[in-house]
């Protein structure tokens, strides 16, 4: 059997691995442009701000060559595809030729910079799976005091945090509408607000930029009504999949311009499988089309479309139900399901409820959390929550994503046998279950 796996991230790594466990004899040809092997955007700022001393402490299993080299899987590094032959079933890379049985695309996205006048790339930066681009960031950071953040995303505040925690003087987060949109309602946001402003981050908000330009070494933003000059700026608005060599060999774009995918994960080319970011995925609450760009799911279907090319479609996926988790400070923001903004945008009748209650017991010196829970009024089952806490949230949002995705109702979401001890952290999420249940009558 021979595989060809176009993209080296994390998707890329799980799919070849699923391979060679299955099939001891596959011939395995995983291609990537870039030069080295690279890691998720989401951990590039630990190094940025110092949490992590150096970049090669983010190279661990499947990120180094040797994870390839023992398993006898071919890695293409420095080698571009830029064509799929559907018809011989080959692949076209540095003019070279390379047939497949199966064929896996783990194509991952690109950073969105926008088409701001008086952009001129320099000193102006993205972050991507590229280890490149964080180098790049890094090098900058260490030489500069002051920056512009642009966006509202999750890797937009990271930075941010990441920046202030290097000692700089002056960081702006500038967000067109509101920060971490797609996960948080706005009176969730505002607790972080409050987070980022305490901690010395100048947000601005709405940010309406007009232009950029460069003088005497600086930077500068121009806005409708201010002027802000920084050293550097950072683009953090989001990432678009990359869908150029799928349009190019005609396989079928979806309505979020990701490629289409049936649920084992075969794109319009029954032979070709999509993975990760470049894929257009689904929730698993209504099935509405959407992108869904995070490390978790790049490995979920990396690990399905691996065993199914080999085992011939024996795993279904179910779509995701969109878990999140990141740290921003010493603040915890964990996410899942739908906002109350978009399940009114998608015409659900929602009631939600908001709590703020200690994670620990007072006695032990817990940090409140706050808990906003999403329910379906026709159903009653829970269809979203977002949790912000100095305390672990992790556990939560992973508890509730499988209430979610299982439809549970909130009367037997509440019984869930649940362990407790004074020493460790305790969940209270049964509180603000138990007053959504009151609302819902």
């Amino acid at each position: 059997m021979k595989v060809c796996i176009i993209g080296a991230g994390d998707t890329g790594a799980i799919a070849a691995l699923q391979v060679r466990r299955l099939n001891s004899e596959a011939q395995i040809d995983v291609f990537s442009k870039r030069e080295e092997l690279g890691c998720n955007p989401c951990e590039i700022p630990l190094v940025l701000s110092g949490t992590v001393s150096k970049w090669e402490d983010l190279y661990r299993g499947y990120r180094v060559t040797s994870f390839y080299e023992k398993r006898n899987i071919k890695l293409h590094l420095n080698t571009e595809v830029t064509d799929i032959l559907r018809d011989e079933k080959k692949i076209l890379a540095n003019g070279k030729r390379y047939d497949y049985d199966k064929a896996i695309l783990a194509l991952g996205a690109t950073p969105i910079v926008p088409p701001f006048s008086g952009l001129d790339n320099r000193n102006e930066f993205a972050l991507s799976t590229d280890i490149a681009d964080g180098r790049i960031l890094g090098d900058a950071i260490v030489k500069y005091s002051s920056a512009a953040v642009i966006g509202g995303g999750f890797i937009a505040l990271e930075i941010a945090a990441a920046l202030k925690a290097r000692r700089y003087s002056k960081v702006y987060l500038l967000v067109r509408r509101d920060i971490m949109r797609v996960h948080l309602d706005e009176d969730m946001t505002e607790k972080l607000k409050q987070v980022l402003v305490e901690r010395g981050v100048d947000l601005i908000l709405p940010a309406r930029i007009e232009r950029i330009s460069s003088k005497n070494g600086k930077k500068c933003a121009i806005l409708s009504d201010q002027e802000l000059e920084i050293d550097f700026i950072f683009f953090g608005i989001g990432t678009e999949p990359n869908v150029n060599l799928a349009q190019k060999v005609g396989l079928e774009i979806g309505e979020t311009r990701g490629i289409v995918v049936n649920q084992y994960l075969q794109t319009s080319e029954p032979h070709v499988y999509a993975t990760g970011d470049c894929m257009e995925n689904w929730d698993m609450i209504i099935g509405s089309k959407r992108r869904h760009q995070l490390a978790t799911n790049a490995i979920r279907t990396g690990y399905i479309a691996g065993r199914n090319a080999v085992l011939g479609n024996k795993i279904s996926y179910g779509g995701t139900v969109m878990p999140f988790i990141t740290k921003i400070f010493d603040h915890q923001v964990g996410a899942v399901g739908f906002t109350e903004r978009e399940a009114q945008e998608k015409g659900i009748e929602i009631t939600s409820t908001i709590v703020n209650t200690p994670y620990l017991r007072e006695p032990r010196h817990g940090k409140p959390a706050w808990y906003k829970l999403i329910a379906e009024r026709k159903t009653q089952t829970l269809i979203g929550a977002q949790l912000i806490s100095e305390e672990i949230v992790s556990g939560t949002v992973d508890k509730l994503a499988v209430a979610i995705a299982n439809k549970m109702p909130l009367i037997k979401l509440v019984q869930i046998d649940s362990c407790y001890s004074p020493y460790v952290q305790e969940d209270q999420v049964a509180v603000p279950i138990q007053r959504l249940i009151d609302k819902l009558g």
